[in-house]
């Protein structure tokens, strides 16, 4: 009877002390231990009354594995000083290939330039060096000036025509008119000569000299320009000499053998030449001596103005 009551006793004080705190547990050992002593327990059950009483002790959470693992250290990060050795390793280089010997250049040969394309290139060459860009020359005569004044401004579709037409108003000008027209001819001659002089000294001595030369052969192996060759007077230039026979014809017409006009001038040109061939050579030494004393005197002249060394002798030709 008395366990039992025990026990139930020991039950209800068990679940009173698990109400209590942590804090409490040292009262409710001391207090257990004097109840079940009043109630002469103790001393039978001690064992069973230090089983109620511890508990009523609260227990300590034990640590889950996972906490009683501790943490695992985080290495130190050693700061390691890295030095980059740098190697120096000898290359050794290889043998450069012998270069490929250059290829022979091929020669283009040139194509012989035809006969038609020399003349073509000469042609070109002297006209160039002709100097045919003149000045323009004003109307030096009264009928030229007339034609120009009438024909000044208008588009005349056939000049020559316009000639044609213009002849009957010529001739029927008052005296007047033509005085006047006379007048500004003579004013344009002076002008002319004036330009002309001014652009032959535009140029050089030697340009015209040469300039002479390319008009000369153009006109003999290509007859330009179709007219007759005009060449340019420069009074710089020294004059070319006579010859031996062109004194003799000069001397000739002053004799007044032949002044009388009714012998053709081509039959008066005949019989001096044949003058020439019948002199003997006594005859002629004078006017050897004349031509070859002007070729001197031409000479000395040409080498002071045109640079020239060397110039060529004039000729007495035979006529």
């Amino acid at each position: 009877m008395l366990p039992s009551i025990g026990c139930s006793a020991t039950r209800r004080l068990a679940s009173t002390a698990l109400a209590t705190s942590s804090g409490s547990s040292v009262v409710f050992r001391t207090t257990t231990k004097l109840q079940f002593r009043a109630l002469g327990l103790y001393g039978r059950f001690p064992q069973a009354v230090r089983g109620f009483a511890s508990a009523g002790r609260p227990k300590k959470a034990s640590p889950s594995k996972e906490a009683q693992k501790a943490p695992a250290k985080k290495p130190a990060t050693k700061s390691t000083k890295t030095t980059k050795t740098t190697k120096t390793t000898k290359t050794t280089k290889a043998k450069a290939k012998p270069k490929p010997k250059p290829k022979p250049k091929v020669r283009k040969v040139k194509k012989p330039i035809s006969e038609e394309k020399k003349a073509v290139i000469e042609r070109r060459t002297l006209k160039s060096a002709a100097l045919f860009a003149e000045p323009k020359a004003l109307p030096n005569q009264p009928w030229r000036l007339f034609i120009f004044e009438q024909t000044q401004g208008k588009t005349t579709g056939n000049g020559a025509q316009a000639m044609v037409e213009l002849a009957p108003q010529y001739k029927a000008l008052p005296s007047s008119e033509i005085q006047r027209l006379e007048s500004q001819v003579e004013q344009n001659k002076l002008a002319n000569s004036v330009a002309y002089k001014a652009w032959v000294e535009s140029h050089s001595p030697q340009e015209v000299y040469e300039a002479n030369l390319a008009r000369r052969t153009l006109k003999r192996k290509y007859n330009i320009p179709k007219a007759s060759a005009k060449f340019i007077h420069d009074e710089r230039l020294p004059k070319k000499p006579a010859s031996a026979f062109s004194l003799f014809t000069k001397a000739r017409w002053a004799s007044g053998d032949y002044s009388g006009g009714s012998t053709p001038v081509t039959q008066v040109v005949a019989k001096i030449g044949q003058e020439w061939k019948n002199l003997t050579a006594a005859e002629r030494k004078p006017y050897e001596y004349q031509a070859q004393s002007e070729s001197e005197s031409y000479q000395k002249a040409a080498a002071a103005i045109l640079n020239r060394t060397n110039s060529r002798s004039t000729k007495s030709p035979s006529p």
